[in-house]
Parts: structure tokens; C-alpha cells; sequence
């Protein structure tokens, strides 16, 4: 190994990822600093020895072992092929042409940029929804305080009035004296329904129509479809810049998507395209309006035209990415009153029903002294 290389090694060490980011971040972080090693001329065992040393966990292992099959003659695709976990179609895809055309340090800052785009868009999302899971988390909890805590003592105290209750005390001390006795009963009962529920949905023959059903929801359902429409223009945007042919990218994008009802489509657009129209005449003819607006099909088709159709496929990405920051944005300000207006509803429920009979009996007092 000449002077040159070994410098180049030395300097590289000062690149520290030692904190374990997860493997989402883990493989942008492997591929843009594998490109960055390339590009200084040293060889990919070098430079996949030097991420080595720089990453910790179950990655770090990954790595090595990936070292190890390509220093005894393995393409660098087909060792990130054995570890699908971290490295996804596209990833191989866009890294097994980055091979084969010389390209490899470009092809990862693909990849690396389309991962990029992926985990943010998955975090815009996730922070959509993470405004009403905690205030559904701090409703479950006050209701198991009322439930465990609260109404069991109640119900001693109002069993003593011995005076006619409101139906909403009934009701509420019918629930509460329910809760008391059959409480872990129902948690586990609630669990269980839950579980089995989510395997149900997930199987192939019930996917296709939750989802379906998922998208027919006002303002959510018009996220899920941007997130989709991103996704698919991005992945796709990506293959086609790397130089992946038709038939491997439009694959590659189908199985990289989440959502049955988008896949389907895709397979019938992939077919049209096969008995000869273009991509844009094939969405526009195919594609339902409501999962591919016109504006997707103009783009793609004035992008194969001009032979600019990865510019065309990314500038949707970007839009349909900025569309589903806009949608989470407001779905956090719409869903805000709505179950502030629940909490309200259920305290002042709870609290007429507890009040009600406690005000009755003061009265009944009042007026026989």
C-alpha cells in the first residue's frame, strides 16, 4: 500500500459515527461516507475497513462481514444483498450499477440521498400522528385512574345515599363496579383483540382493502397518497438517474412500496408500458386519478420527451414531499380542538355524573334539618 493510501486511511479515521443511530441512519451514513472514501482513491476493502472501525453494534458486524466477501472476490451489491434488514432493492440496485459503470462513489450519493428522503419523509408522518397518540396514552390513563382509583371508592359512598341515583352514576358505577371486577379480564381481552386484528389486516388478501378503506379518509387519506406518490417518484427518479432500465426500476419501485392499492396500479402501468405507450401515457390511461393526479402523468410525459425524465420525477418527489408536510402540518392543527373537545366532553360526562348525586344528597339534608 503506497504512502498516498495510507495518508488517505489516516485522515479518513477522524470520520467518528460511534453513536448507534439505528440502521436507518446507520446506511446513509455508510453510504455517503463510503463515496466520500472512494473519491480519495482508496480501494473499497480500505474504505470498508475503515467504516468498520467507525461503526458499533450489530452494524459494525454487518460491515465486517461485508469486508470479508468482497476482499475474497464478491461484487459489493451482491454483499449487501445478504443483509436486506439495512440495505433495501433500491440500495443494491442503485449500487450494483454504480459497479458495473464505474460510477460507484456518484451512485451511493444517489441512494444515500433517496435514503435521506425516505427517513424524513417517514418522520413527518410519525410526527403527524404523535400529537394524538400522546393525548389518546394521557386519556387511557385517566380513564384507568378513574376506573381503579377514583370510582371504587364512589361507589361505597354512593351505595350509603341510600336515595334514588341520575342514570349517568349508574351508568358510570356500572362501568366502574365492571372495570373492579373484570379489569385485568378485559386489558388482556383488549390486547388480545388488537393482536389478532393487526395480523388479520396485515394478511394479503385483507391489505389491499384497508388500505383502500385508509385512503378514503378525509385529509388522512390524502396524506397516505402523497407519502405514496413521493415515494414512487422518488425511488423511480433515483433508478432511472442511476441508469437502472425500465423494467429493473419500475420493479424495483414496486416492491420498494408499502401500499397494495399503489402496487396494483403500478403493475398495470408497468404492463401498458410493456405493450408499447410511454410512461406518461400509460399513468394517464391507467392510473386513477385520485392515486396519480394529471400533473404526474404531464411530468413524466414532457420529462420523456425532453430526456429529462429523472429531473421530472424528482422535482414531483420534492413537491409531493412538501404537500405531505403542508397535510401534517394542518392534520396536527385539525385534530387538536376535535379531541380537546373530547377531553372536555368526558371530563364534564364524569363530572355531572359524580356531582349530580353529591349535590342531591346535600339538598336531601338541606331540607330535613
Amino acid at each position: 500500500m503506497n504512502k498516498f493510501t495510507e495518508a488517505k486511511k489516516e485522515e479518513f479515521k477522524g470520520l467518528n459515527w460511534h453513536i448507534n443511530f439505528g440502521f436507518l441512519i446507520e446506511k446513509i451514513l455508510f453510504a455517503r461516507t463510503l463515496g466520500a472514501i472512494l473519491r480519495s482513491g482508496i480501494n473499497i476493502a480500505d474504505a470498508l475497513r475503515i467504516i468498520e472501525a467507525q461503526s458499533v453494534g450489530g452494524f459494525k458486524t454487518v460491515i465486517k462481514n461485508i469486508c470479508a466477501e468482497v476482499e475474497s472476490g464478491q461484487t459489493l451489491a451482491n454483499s449487501l444483498k445478504k443483509y436486506p434488514k439495512y440495505f433495501n432493492l433500491v440500495y443494491v440496485g442503485v449500487v450494483n450499477v454504480g459497479e458495473k459503470s464505474g460510477r460507484l462513489a456518484d451512485c451511493l450519493d444517489y441512494v444515500a440521498e433517496q435514503q435521506e428522503k425516505d427517513l424524513e419523509l417517514s418522520r413527518k408522518v410519525q410526527s403527524a400522528s404523535f400529537y394524538p397518540l400522546i393525548v389518546f396514552v394521557l386519556l387511557l390513563a385517566l380513564a384507568a385512574l378513574l376506573a381503579f382509583w377514583i370510582l371504587p371508592q364512589l361507589i361505597v359512598i354512593f351505595s350509603s345515599f341510600n336515595m334514588p341515583l341520575p342514570w349517568s352514576t349508574k351508568l358510570l358505577l356500572w362501568a366502574a363496579a365492571i372495570i373492579r371486577d373484570h379489569g385485568v379480564l378485559i386489558l388482556i381481552s383488549i390486547i388480545a383483540a388488537l393482536v389478532f386484528l393487526n395480523f388479520i389486516l396485515r394478511t394479503k388478501v385483507v391489505r389491499p382493502f384497508w388500505q383502500a378503506f385508509l385512503m378514503s379518509i378525509p385529509i388522512f387519506g390524502e396524506l397516505i397518497k402523497k407519502v405514496n406518490l413521493a415515494r414512487f417518484c422518488r425511488i423511480l427518479g433515483i433508478l432511472v438517474k442511476s441508469g437502472i432500465g425500465f423494467n429493473d426500476s419500475i420493479d424495483i419501485t414496486i416492491e420498494s412500496l408499502n401500499n397494495e392499492v399503489y402496487k396494483i396500479q403500478l403493475k398495470k402501468i408497468k404492463a401498458k408500458v410493456l405493450s408499447g405507450l410511454s410512461l406518461g401515457e400509460a399513468v394517464l390511461q391507467v392510473g386513477r386519478n385520485d392515486l396519480f393526479p394529471q400533473l404526474v402523468s404531464q411530468m413524466i410525459s414532457v420529462g420523456e420527451r425532453t430526456g429529462n425524465l429523472e429531473k421530472n420525477l424528482l422535482y414531483l418527489a420534492d413537491f409531493y414531499e412538501k404537500e405531505v408536510d403542508n397535510i401534517s402540518k394542518n392534520l396536527s392543527s385539525i385534530l387538536e380542538p376535535i379531541l380537546l373537545i373530547l377531553i372536555g366532553f368526558i371530563v364534564v360526562i364524569v363530572a355531572v355524573a359524580i356531582i349530580s348525586p353529591i349535590y342531591e344528597f346535600i339538598a336531601t339534608l338541606s331540607r330535613s334539618i
